[in-house]
């Protein structure tokens, strides 16, 4: 099992169309790079909410020129064998 840290940071909207999700992926891609693990990771934008107190107000599509603070998170990757035969 391998543990990981994501470091505490902040991303300021500098795109039109941008929601949530994208920038949570967007930065978690920046410190993971495996697309596939960035989607299998639970409560990421769950904790981004809770670190950004009224940014749901502001709608899906976020404004150009929000600051997003970026939670820490540990995470921890887990390598599972499949044996196809016996």
């Amino acid at each position: 099992m391998t543990v990981r840290l994501i470091p505490a940071g902040t991303v300021t909207v500098d795109l039109e169309d941008v929601t949530l999700d994208l920038a949570c992926y967007d930065y978690l891609m920046r410190w993971i790079g495996d697309r596939v693990q960035v989607a299998k990771l639970k409560g990421y934008l769950e904790a981004t909410y809770a670190a950004n107190p009224g940014l749901a107000r502001l709608g899906l599509v976020l404004p150009r020129g929000t600051v997003i603070t970026m939670p820490e998170m540990t995470i921890s990757t887990e390598i599972k064998t499949v044996r196809l035969w016996g």
